[in-house]
């Protein structure tokens, strides 16, 4: 599913100086804008689902709800 969600945002919202929002799913008619959260957070989201751990050691960091990493404090 979630190679199918990113295939589907480069096919259809990817244009020539970034991502836009669609005015409808069922058209694919392109606004002329981009969420602000659409970097920080869906091509982040999109990133630690395919990255298989390759760039971050997940036993040592951990995420907020944001996706925003930290690293593990084991002393207590």
């Amino acid at each position: 599913m979630g190679k199918a969600m990113f295939d589907n945002l480069v096919k259809y919202c990817k244009n020539d100086v970034g991502f836009c929002a669609l005015s409808d799913v069922r058209t694919f008619e392109k606004k002329d804008e981009m969420e602000s959260f659409f970097l920080a957070e869906t091509l982040k989201y999109a990133f630690l689902l395919f990255d298989n751990g390759a760039s971050l050691d997940f036993n040592k960091v951990i995420f907020n709800t944001e996706a925003h990493p930290y690293l593990r404090d084991f002393r207590k």
